[in-house]
């Protein structure tokens, strides 16, 4: 159940819930971020290495088409590496 706010219940921070799981499947993966960085650039990311390590280190929003184009590069990599 979600807390009870001024307007009604609340819903939780679908965001930080991203940065959350993003970051938690990031420390799962072991992928340096040096790698993911340039996968992720590669495939269209555009903000700089500081900023990725940032938000994977739940320290920084960034727009839903970025954090989708992370996710994409972590999953590619990961499956490159078991194929």
């Amino acid at each position: 159940m979600h807390p009870l706010g001024a307007d009604g219940p609340e819903q939780p921070d679908r965001a930080a819930e991203e940065r959350k799981g993003t970051a938690r499947r990031f420390r799962d993966t072991e992928l340096p971020l040096d790698k993911l960085w340039i996968y992720y650039y590669g495939i269209g990311g555009d903000i700089d290495e500081v900023s990725l390590d940032a938000y994977l280190h739940e320290a920084l929003d960034i727009p839903a088409a970025q954090v989708n184009l992370i996710a994409t590069a972590m999953t590619e990599m990961t499956e490159e590496d078991t194929l």
